[in-house]
């Protein structure tokens, strides 16, 4: 006579099974993320290798931050360019875009599933435009001759692993922060801020991390300057500025 289990020993095996599963999947949703972030770094990297094509091409010359990935920000009369980097309708089409090797290069993998339940949290979204994410990343507006007059390589005095060339920025604002990723530019001068949402979990997206790459190519984890507290500075440098926004050796 074969001896079968009783409800009690089954009901001793769920509950092991759960504990289990409750201990799992915490470190599975880490595996995943850290594989995502490792995914965004190579991306990044791939902008280090398009900067040195484009600038190879263009006399060491920068884009324009704000036109470097779509040739304008209103493609159409009236059109909401808050919501261009969501907006496939519109494909990139600026001086940046013919070096990228893969559309794929473009978006973080984190980003890209965060922005299924915060892209419409940006400022001036319009809710008639799809959310499907085409770009993540934002150019150090400074390089463009932005306040800092990089334009060119040479004139990028600081050194070139001190200063980004691309980072990525949240779509949604947090306590001192109301200008979030709207275009191609990031102003590192109070006007925009690194990303939080790497090394960090869903409870709490203000206090993680974000990628950048920088002008000698490396990648490398930054942290916003602006803290949880956004009275706290002591990331910042040169007054209000961005850790590594600022292209020059000279303070403003």
């Amino acid at each position: 006579m074969k001896k079968a289990f009783t409800l009690i020993e089954l009901l001793v095996v769920i509950a092991i099974i759960a504990v289990l599963m409750g201990i799992l999947m915490p470190a599975l949703q880490r595996v995943k993320e850290q594989a995502r972030e490792i995914r965004c770094r190579a991306n990044l990297r791939q902008y280090g290798i398009v900067q040195n094509m484009y600038l190879n091409d263009s006399d060491s010359v920068y884009p324009n931050p704000w036109t470097c990935l779509v040739e304008t920000e209103e493609p159409v009369s009236n059109y909401p360019e808050e919501c261009r980097w969501h907006d496939p309708t519109y494909p990139p089409d600026g001086p940046l875009w013919p070096y990228m090797p893969d559309v794929g290069v473009n978006l973080c993998p984190t980003f890209n599933i965060l922005a299924d339940s915060h892209a419409d949290e940006h400022t001036g979204h319009n809710p008639d435009i799809p959310v499907d994410p085409v770009y993540g990343y934002s150019m150090n507006a400074f390089l463009g001759g932005e306040k800092g007059k990089a334009k060119k390589l040479a004139n990028v005095t600081r050194h070139h692993a001190e200063v980004f060339f691309f980072a990525e920025e949240n779509m949604w604002t947090r306590p001192g922060c109301q200008y979030v990723l709207n275009d191609n530019a990031l102003c590192g001068d109070g006007r925009d801020w690194f990303a939080t949402f790497h090394s960090t979990n869903r409870s709490d997206l203000n206090s993680g991390t974000s990628n950048a790459v920088f002008v000698d190519g490396h990648v490398d984890e930054v942290r916003s300057a602006l803290k949880k507290d956004p009275k706290d500075k002591s990331e910042m440098e040169y007054g209000a500025y961005e850790k590594y926004a600022w292209p020059l050796k000279a303070k403003p």
